[in-house]
């Protein structure tokens, strides 16, 4: 069995991929895409554990369901050790509006999730790959007889000449705090974007309070996507990049105009500069 006799001097790190909102889906006009990052998530579970049991808490965090006094109280504290401990959170959203899935996808929406997906990790990785990379996602639906996880850790390897993803497993997001974790962070950010285009008009107040808590810690004064000067924006980047949002511009991709995009996952992100 061959042996790298410089295994100590190998950084890694655990990813956990998750998504909001229905690709085939005309009343949903954004799709996200979340990654959570973290060298080490034993710990992001350890202090997890403790809130949970603290509030007798076992049920599924999410987003969507956040609509009781404890489930707030348990995001709340959730989030507050998120910012603490040594973790990142990067999302791209997709406009449909602003995007043709039929000239660039043929409709195919596994092309569409595995472009993003690769497209997200590659902003993440950076230019010059500094760890070796364990993805854990959501389950989401791909095609009988294909090989979502092989394609994405394929096509990132391939891009970089090197051993960049170790594996990549889709699993069960109730199975995972830290999944749950990426889908409450995620929806907050989707919910203030769809909010600031007139798609929410009610929201519940424990949402309300959950995003305004958001706001407070991370010192925003309308929204993710309005700058200090009150205009909007694509982008939002705390400092030290622990949180990362952006929506993706089509229209600044670096795609040759009236050819299709890759399907190889060459899919260019764009709104950060590295």
């Amino acid at each position: 069995m061959p042996t790298n006799k410089l295994f100590k001097e190998i950084n890694t790190c655990f990813c956990f991929l998750d998504e909001t909102g229905l690709l085939n889906s005309a009343n949903d006009r954004f799709f996200a895409l979340g990654i959570l990052k973290c060298k080490n998530p034993q710990e992001l579970y350890k202090c997890i554990r403790k809130i949970r049991d603290r509030y007798n808490y076992r049920e599924e965090m999410k987003w969507s369901g956040l609509n009781r006094r404890i489930r707030f109280a348990v995001a709340r504290e959730i989030f507050n050790v998120f910012l603490q401990e040594d973790s990142e959170f990067n999302c791209i959203i997709l406009d449909k509006n602003e995007l043709d899935f039929n000239s660039y996808f043929q409709n195919d929406l596994y092309k569409v999730y595995t472009n993003f997906s690769v497209a997200l990790l590659k902003l993440i990785i950076g230019k010059n790959p500094q760890e070796v990379i364990i993805l854990l996602a959501d389950n989401y639906f791909s095609p009988d007889k294909t090989d979502q996880e092989g394609a994405i850790k394929g096509i990132i390897n391939d891009h970089y000449k090197n051993f960049v993803i170790a594996g990549v497993c889709q699993i069960d997001s109730k199975s995972s705090d830290l999944l749950q974790l990426t889908d409450l962070i995620l929806g907050a950010i989707l919910s203030d974007l769809k909010k600031q285009n007139g798609l929410v008009l009610e929201q519940n107040k424990f949402k309300r309070k959950f995003i305004n808590f958001i706001y407070q810690k991370l010192k925003i004064k309308k929204s993710f996507f309005i700058n200090n000067l009150g205009l909007k924006t694509r982008n939002y980047v705390l400092s030290g990049n622990k949180i990362r949002a952006t929506i993706f511009d089509s229209k600044r991709s670096t795609v040759i105009k009236n050819k299709p995009w890759p399907t190889t996952g060459d899919a260019c992100l764009h709104g950060y500069h590295e």
